[in-house]
């Protein structure tokens, strides 16, 4: 018998072995957020203070009371939270939201930005603002608060935020395919918000509970003089034309929008709760919403989305 022979069920069982354990080191891993929490030292002068927490799924309704749902729509995972605490008795407190894909963690940070923020140099796009600092890498969402805006607290934002940024890996750019849709003429950039479902769209814009509103994915951006443009894209130019229909309907009969003059055919014109143009458009899958403080306003944004 050859050596080979010999060995051959040891060294299959091992490399059994072996896979096992592989495998439940990678369940392990995938296990727990806690991974990418800093340890003491990791921000200078920071250190842990408690325990972390972990909540997974419908667990964060009991995190996050009242507000759980926008994460759920856009496609939550599970979240780990930590306090920090300087040597100086000033605290932070880190969020790190796992998301089912890069778009879902790139739509809730521009959901959850205000617009006003200052940029900073983190994961993929990153905004501080009074003393909140977020930013996105691949699947994560990360939410820094502080507890006052003073110089000592916003440096912890941005010490605790540089030291989870080394720790995640995932760094290439995956903003869907659909923000590049708007326009870039005149585009407000730090406005652009990416969204998945009705909760996100009547923050922008409220439709309330308007048929034609069943949206595989949509985005939203401010524009010069009051404008802002709304791209829904349905995912089929056949799925577009029955939501238009559903959703022309409802303008029709509700007491929220008048009917306008028409710009021809591609764009109905209506006056919506606060006196605006509404204009809207229809190209492929796609539904497009123009809203602007007059009609010509409305109806040019509307014309160069579809261009």
């Amino acid at each position: 018998m050859s050596t080979t022979g010999r060995w051959g069920p040891a060294l299959a069982l091992a490399a059994i072995l072996l896979a096992g354990a592989w495998t439940a080191r990678g369940r392990e891993g995938q296990g727990t957020l806690r991974g990418l929490l800093p340890a003491d030292g990791d921000a200078p002068g920071w250190s842990r203070d408690g325990e972390p927490q972990e909540f997974t799924g419908e667990d964060l309704f009991t995190y996050i009371d009242g507000g759980a749902e926008i994460y759920l729509e856009y496609g939550f995972r599970r979240v780990v939270v930590q306090d920090y605490q300087s040597l100086a008795g000033k605290s932070v407190s880190l969020e790190i939201f796992e998301m089912e894909t890069p778009a879902a963690a790139y739509g809730l940070f521009t959901f959850k930005r205000s617009g006003h923020g200052t940029v900073v140099a983190l994961g993929l796009g990153a905004e501080l603002e009074d003393y909140y600092l977020n930013f996105w890498a691949g699947r994560f969402l990360v939410t820094l608060t502080g507890f006052d805006a003073t110089p000592p607290t916003l440096e912890g934002l941005r010490a605790v935020s540089r030291a989870v940024d080394a720790k995640i890996g995932e760094k290439i750019d995956q903003v869907p395919d659909l923000v590049a849709a708007l326009p870039v003429t005149g585009l407000r950039p730090q406005s652009v918000k990416y969204l998945k479902g009705l909760l996100g769209l009547n923050n922008v814009y409220p439709f309330y509970t308007a048929r034609g509103l069943g949206f595989a994915e949509a985005v939203k951006g401010d524009y010069e003089e009051g404008a802002f443009l709304i791209i829904l894209d349905y995912g089929s130019a056949e799925a577009r034309v029955k939501a238009w229909a559903e959703l022309e309907t409802f303008l029709r009969g509700g007491d929220r929008f008048k009917k306008a003059e028409v710009r021809g055919p591609d764009f109905p014109l209506y006056l919506d709760g606060k006196g605006r143009s509404a204009a809207f458009a229809e190209a492929g899958s796609r539904l497009i919403l123009a809203v602007g403080p007059g009609p010509d306003a409305a109806v040019a944004l509307a014309a160069r989305a579809i261009r």
